[in-house]
């Protein structure tokens, strides 16, 4: 994600009717790719990425990673792109997403931030597009980590008891966290009829 990401968290609109074409799809729907287009006219292959295990803290969590394809055949997603279309970018990500939810209703999709920018964009993402994200997902925010020491009023650290365990925690349409308490793993599973 480039320098202006954040700013185009607020304006993201997900629309899962305008997404890029999928130009591949494995058998057991694991890994797909598209095409996206860069802010210089370029395009950029990016692959969709099921894992194959459950997360090891959470069981029938299944973690989507999304980023350009390596030559190993992993997913980069730390990589920073300038996307023209940032939201079609991300609805392609959920609607493949949902696609793997349609087809394993008892499983979960979870995404990492994998640092607090993305993080934060993610959250974001998220809050501004609550109400049509809420129609077709129950989406829980996760501390999935200890943040083991944190600096208390008077200069000194203290473990933060309250991050040991891990919690999934409804999103909440326009909920404001502190920083330090921002999610830092989302889990998305459909929303029950």
């Amino acid at each position: 994600m480039g320098s202006n990401g954040l700013d185009m968290a607020f304006n993201v609109k997900i629309d899962l009717k305008n997404i890029y074409r999928i130009s591949f799809k494995d058998v057991q729907q694991r890994l797909s790719a598209f095409d996206t287009i860069l802010i210089d006219g370029g395009k950029l292959r990016l692959g969709i990425r099921i894992s194959l295990n459950a997360h090891p803290l959470m069981p029938d969590v299944y973690n989507l990673s999304f980023g350009p394809i390596n030559k190993d055949g992993t997913i980069e997603d730390k990589a920073r792109i300038t996307h023209r279309n940032v939201a079609k970018v991300f609805s392609t990500v959920l609607f493949e997403g949902l696609s793997f939810l349609r087809k394993k209703p008892d499983k979960l999709l979870g995404i990492d931030g994998s640092n607090t920018v993305r993080t934060y964009l993610y959250y974001r993402c998220i809050q501004s597009n609550y109400y049509y994200l809420n129609n077709i997902f129950s989406i829980r925010g996760v501390n999935y980590y200890i943040r083991m020491l944190r600096e208390t009023e008077d200069g000194n650290c203290d473990l933060d008891t309250d991050d040991i365990i891990t919690r999934a925690k409804d999103i909440i349409d326009n909920e404001v966290m502190q920083h330090e308490k921002l999610h830092n793993y989302f889990i998305f599973s459909l929303k029950s009829a």
